[in-house]
């Protein structure tokens, strides 16, 4: 869920829009997500519902199992599935193995050349890839080989929003070309299309048959809109005074989802996925972040470094009563990172202005940090016993001492 930093001379950010108190152990603990099994992540934030909280075990420890310079792109995520770790590399996906980093293979795309950068997702499912540059394409995951694409008729490419998959669809954008598109997973055949007002920038949330998106105009605000998942007709849209540049969390009938102000502070809100009525609205470090969802919290960060206060937040999900904030000082938290939870701990970046310096995992509980790596920070993924992560394009992967045995 974004922006691209460009240095010019005086350092400069072009904003192109960006973007869980159990006991400590290393059992698994039962959050029961949907579509995950603990041992995969296969979308952006995990599921499409972009919930981010893993029932995998987690590592108590930075211990790392290996490392890889790939030319990871920053801002990105990995997906996990199969025992394959998928890695957005700017103008090229690399497929590396799970359990010892070494590449299986890499397949080149055409990225979109208007802007720097593009932190998108890869999504797995059933077999097959998908993610979006100027084109959206499909990849055989097991080989990399290409099975289909498609040219968005507006002649745009997606910038940073990844596609959403579900239900035999699969839903990508074209930025400045104003669209949300539903493609035939099983081909490119188009099944609806959806105009927005402004750059549609985010990776679909889907959740009981409704899909929610927003799009942002630079400093002109923008509109989060819910579309009917099988038509793609409109169903509500709401005016946002600051702009829904990141993607939403959806959970028991709500949408949580966050806005970025240019100004100063943004947002972190909660509205009826029924009708888009607000529940409530907390202000925050301004941030393109996707909110994690667990244990009946809401956890965000944000924080442009130079300009914002780099803290990391968790809310009560059903009031919005804050719980805790890290203290600014610390450094954590980023406006492109999307945090991850599993086994009680929340898995988060640190920057390092137009990059990550660093993973922190914090105490879902109380926000104390457990552990931390100067390495990787980039929107963490979490699965079968290890968190997944990018910086300074390497991808990082820590787990428990000994677990390299056991995954190989």
């Amino acid at each position: 869920m974004k922006f691209n930093l460009v240095l010019e001379s005086v350092v400069i950010i072009l904003i192109f829009s960006a973007l869980t108190g159990p006991a400590l152990s290393d059992e698994s603990i039962d959050l029961d997500p949907e579509g995950s099994d603990g041992a995969a992540w296969h979308q952006f934030h995990l599921d499409p519902q972009h919930r981010g909280a893993s029932s995998s075990s987690a590592p108590r420890t930075n211990h790392t199992l290996w490392t890889r310079e790939i030319g990871a792109q920053a801002g990105s995520s990995v997906s996990v599935a199969e025992g394959l770790v998928f890695v957005n590399c700017v103008d090229e996906i690399v497929a590396l193995d799970q359990g010892t980093g070494e590449t299986i293979w890499a397949a080149p795309f055409e990225r979109n050349g208007d802007v720097c950068c593009s932190w998108f997702t890869p999504v797995y499912s059933d077999g097959r890839l998908y993610f979006s540059g100027m084109e959206t394409k499909c990849l055989n995951a097991t080989t990399g080989e290409e099975i289909w694409s498609f040219a968005p008729p507006s002649g745009r490419g997606a910038v940073d929003g990844s596609p959403a998959v579900e239900d035999g669809k699969v839903i990508a954008s074209d930025w400045d070309g104003h669209h949300y598109r539903c493609l035939e997973e099983a081909s490119e055949r188009e099944i609806w299309n959806f105009t927005v007002e402004g750059a549609a920038q985010s990776t679909p949330a889907i959740a009981d048959g409704r899909v929610v998106f927003g799009a942002w105009e630079w400093g002109l605000g923008g509109k989060i809109y819910c579309a009917d998942l099988e038509e793609g007709s409109e169903i509500w849209s709401i005016q946002t005074e600051n702009s829904p540049c990141g993607s939403a969390a959806v959970h028991d009938g709500t949408v949580y989802m966050t806005t970025y102000n240019f100004n100063g502070n943004g947002d972190l809100l909660a509205l009826s996925l029924s009708d888009g009525s607000l529940l409530w609205r907390r202000e925050i470090s301004p941030t393109d972040s996707t909110p994690t969802l667990a244990e009946g919290k809401v956890y965000v960060c944000g924080g442009v470094e130079g300009f914002s206060s780099s803290k990391t937040y968790a809310f009560e999900a059903a009031t919005g009563e804050l719980v805790w904030e890290t203290d600014e000082a610390e450094k954590i938290g980023d406006w492109r990172c999307s945090m991850a939870y599993a086994d009680g701990l929340v898995f988060v970046g640190r920057p390092d202005f137009d990059d990550f310096g660093g993973t922190v995992a914090l105490d879902a509980a109380t926000g104390k940090v457990v552990w931390s790596h100067p390495g990787g920070g980039s929107s963490p993924a979490v699965a079968d016993r290890m968190v997944f992560t990018v910086g300074k394009g390497r991808v990082y992967a820590f787990g428990g001492a000994g677990e390299e045995e056991d995954l190989q």
